[in-house]
């Protein structure tokens, strides 16, 4: 148990570091780390700019006295301490794309009053620095606790995880325990599966030039454009009036018309609006289209129409989880053929495989066929274990708010993939953006926290390392 007198000096640790803290922080903000998928660059498998965001990381953390290791620019591994057994905490350097519509620089470093914003300061490199931090400061005061602490610092999380995989199979001994600071608090004791694939949809017709929307899988799309030729733009703006969705504009004799959603993370897609829902709905009414063409945009209408799985016939629902989400995050069209890519998040008691044969058998009717296919199976801890409560009682002494429960949660962490591991903090569920609805969370534009609580996630994983050592952490 972590003394009085102790907790104190690391609360005045952190209180003397916080302007380095945030130095360090824009530092790693300002590296544009979109990762590539599928697409590697040289010696560089998730592109240039990841890799850039892995060198400014190692230089810091050495910088700090850490050990680094750079696992072929797939990610680093940073061990502090001794100890038979290990405690690894699992953070990410690499961001979803800005999107559109920012107030605010996405990779500079906005502090405005206690409000830090830029792409990558929620989600996730202002808590994984926040836990960098609190390691630094437990070895500084010479409170290291009786475990070696691992931390990884990925660099492809959001479009693949595939830095984890290689570290996985390079690693000969796994952490015995992990955390992520990936998630909301208190702690996430589950996460749902995850089933991300194709649609292959039939759209031939001479009057499509160009179809797309969307920027990555996991994001609702906040924009969809078709370019069309050989259609009266004032003719769609007069059937189109009033749809604010809707922008119509001319370019020589093409026409485009762009559609206007907003983005959410594809766990929360009730949250969001998805543009290219949107525009289907748009073309319909209308009438741009006949054949094969309309039923392709009535099928992306009827996807679009929920976000439960009920179109694509998997509806499904469990107690500890609750309902299978699904998103359309990003289409293109190649040839007349609309490629749709579906991202879904089942509950943790479904079967992955046996949802994609009811979603086969749904879709054949329209003629659409699924490829690209991945599954990744849930992951689940009980609520009531050691573990478990010795992280909700160093959360709510930080935090105190005894109605925070465990919980959990659509999105897919690393923690999915690890054994024994958890998702801890850092954003507040009771905390409402300032920007609305729409703007300032994680995968918007203007993505925003305060920084006081990337300074009470110090805290907490400072004081949690400590106190873990009077538990057994594998059961």
């Amino acid at each position: 148990m972590l003394s009085a007198e102790n907790e104190k000096r690391i609360i005045n640790w952190i209180e003397e570091h916080k302007d380095e803290f945030i130095a360090d922080l824009s530092k790693i903000i300002a590296v544009p780390s979109v990762a590539t998928f599928g697409v590697s660059e040289g010696e560089y498998p998730f592109g240039v700019e990841s890799a850039n965001v892995l060198a400014a990381a190692k230089e810091l953390v050495e910088s700090y006295g850490f050990p680094v290791k750079n696992l072929d620019n797939f990610c680093l591994v940073a061990n502090v301490g001794e100890g038979e057994e290990k405690i690894g905490i699992f953070g990410h350097l690499d961001v979803v794309p800005c999107g559109n519509d920012w107030n605010y620089p996405p990779y500079q470093l906005t502090v405005d009053g206690d409000l830090l914003i830029g792409r990558g300061v929620l989600d996730d490199k202002g808590p994984l620095w926040a836990s960098i931090f609190a390691v630094r400061c437990l070895k500084d005061l010479g409170l290291m606790p009786k475990r070696e602490i691992e931390f990884f610092l990925g660099g492809q999380e959001e479009c693949g995880m595939n830095d984890l995989l290689h570290y996985v199979e390079v690693t000969e001994k796994l952490p015995d325990v992990s955390f992520t600071p990936d998630g909301n608090y208190p702690i996430c004791h589950g996460e749902k599966g995850g089933l991300r694939f194709c649609l292959a949809i039939p759209c031939n017709d001479e009057k499509i030039v160009g179809f797309e929307g969307g920027t990555v899988r996991n994001v609702v799309a906040d924009k969809c454009t078709a370019t069309l030729k050989g259609v009266c733009a004032k003719c769609l703006a007069e059937k189109l009036a009033g749809n604010k969705r809707i922008e119509i504009c001319e370019e020589g004799d093409l026409v485009k018309i762009t559609a206007n959603g907003a983005s959410v993370h594809a766990s929360i897609p009730e949250n969001g609006i998805n543009a290219i829902g949107v525009l289907a709905n748009a073309l319909l009414d209308a009438e741009v289209f006949e054949g094969e063409a309309k039923s392709a945009m009535e099928f992306l209408k009827l996807v679009n129409s929920d976000y439960n799985g009920a179109a694509l016939g998997v509806p499904a629902e469990d107690e500890p989880s609750g309902k299978l989400t699904h998103v359309g995050g990003v289409i293109s069209i190649d040839r007349g053929i609309l490629n749709l890519s579906i991202d879904i998040r089942y509950p943790v008691t479904a079967n992955g495989e046996e949802l994609l044969e009811k979603i086969i058998r749904t879709v054949e009717p329209y003629n659409v066929t699924v490829f690209d296919v991945a599954d990744t199976k849930p992951a689940y801890s009980p609520a009531d274990s050691d573990k478990v409560r010795t992280c909700m009682r160093v959360i709510n002494s930080v935090f105190h708010k005894d109605h925070w429960k465990p919980y959990t949660m659509g999105g897919g962490t690393y923690a999915k993939h690890l054994p024994n591991a958890c998702a801890l903090g850092p954003e507040d569920p009771d905390y409402e953006s300032p920007f609305g609805l729409f703007r300032g969370s994680i995968h918007q534009a203007d993505e925003s926290t305060p920084a006081k609580l990337l300074f009470d996630t110090m805290l907490v994983y400072a004081k949690l390392l400590v106190e873990l050592d009077d538990i057994d952490v594998t059961k």
